[in-house]
């Protein structure tokens, strides 16, 4: 392990942990017959806070960087889950996705401390 890997960041969060939220949520996994919307949007959420994917689940916009999102990208994705997730004009399925993307998002910017 390299200085950079002990001190790299995600939001509020240590990379390491980050990942081991990611491994965790991965490894829970779900019931045969109740699959969780909320669930695939924390992860979804959860990788692209890392840098996994390039584009953010709610605004499709692009990651600052190869690192994953900057504090300013993470906070604007965790706002428009946010207003995704309170907006009843759209379907359940759709709001609880936003909902995971929004609780793992503010847990990896400490603006929660309850970890999905």
């Amino acid at each position: 392990m390299t200085s950079h890997d002990v001190t790299s960041r995600v939001g509020a969060r240590s990379r390491e942990q980050v990942e081991s939220a990611l491994a965790r949520l991965e490894y829970i996994g779900d019931t045969p017959f109740e699959p969780s919307h909320a669930r695939e949007g924390a992860l979804d959420g959860y990788r692209w806070a890392l840098g996994h994917g390039r584009l953010a689940p709610i605004t499709a916009s692009v990651a600052s960087g190869p690192e994953g999102p900057c504090p300013a990208q993470l906070g604007a994705e965790r706002q428009a889950a946010q207003v995704r997730h309170l907006d009843l004009r759209l379907d359940a399925e759709v709001r609880e996705y936003a909902r995971g993307v929004h609780d793992a998002i503010a847990w990896v910017s400490g603006r929660s401390d309850v970890q999905p």
